[in-house]
């Protein structure tokens, strides 16, 4: 592995974490209402995609790594912010396909896991898209667009361009690059 390569890799965990966390503070400080339970579903699903991703071979998750930790800081600012508590059918079907990715996974392998792993994640963020939907939030499309910059380095920076190294980055640039065009639309 080149020195860029691992140098795309650390900042694309660096990256993972800095800009979404960057977005829970701003989340703070104008109290700018969001969904919680589409992010604490986030949160959930970033740490099993972490422990997905590395039991099927990528050693160096960093990407996923600073998602967990990032969720983390968006459902805390979320939740000292006092959003409302909303649990609807999206994030029931969310919850049933983590389930699923977890029982695949202990019966199956990571690899298959990661489908509904992929699947669940999308499904989390219905919700937000549905309201961004409604009404368009131009002021988070920089949370978007770094985040594929983000993935792009990840993908970049792969160890080996295979599934268990860019499978989550490249369904995150197009959930990402969805809800981007929700933004602006």
């Amino acid at each position: 592995m080149t020195k860029a390569k691992e140098w795309a890799v650390l900042a694309s965990g660096l990256l993972a974490f800095l800009v979404p966390t960057y977005f829970a503070w701003t989340v703070y400080l104008s109290q700018q209402p969001q969904n919680v339970a589409s992010w604490s579903m986030v949160l959930l699903l970033d740490v099993l995609g972490l422990f997905l991703v590395y039991r099927d071979g990528n050693k160096k998750p960093y990407l996923q790594l600073g998602w967990v930790i990032a969720a983390a800081c968006i459902v805390l600012a979320i939740t000292l912010g006092g959003s409302p508590w909303h649990w609807g059918w999206t994030e029931s079907a969310s919850l049933f396909f983590c389930g699923l990715a977890i029982v695949f996974w202990l019966i199956l392998s990571a690899r298959v896991a990661l489908f509904a792993y992929m699947a669940a994640m999308y499904i989390a963020f219905v919700p937000l898209m549905a309201d961004y939907w409604k009404e368009p939030q131009p002021g988070t499309l920089w949370l978007w667009l770094l985040t594929i910059a983000t993935c792009m380095l990840a993908i970049y920076g792969a160890e080996k361009r295979d599934f268990p190294n860019t499978f989550v980055p490249w369904g995150a640039i197009v959930l990402n690059g969805a809800i981007s065009w929700l933004c602006i639309r």
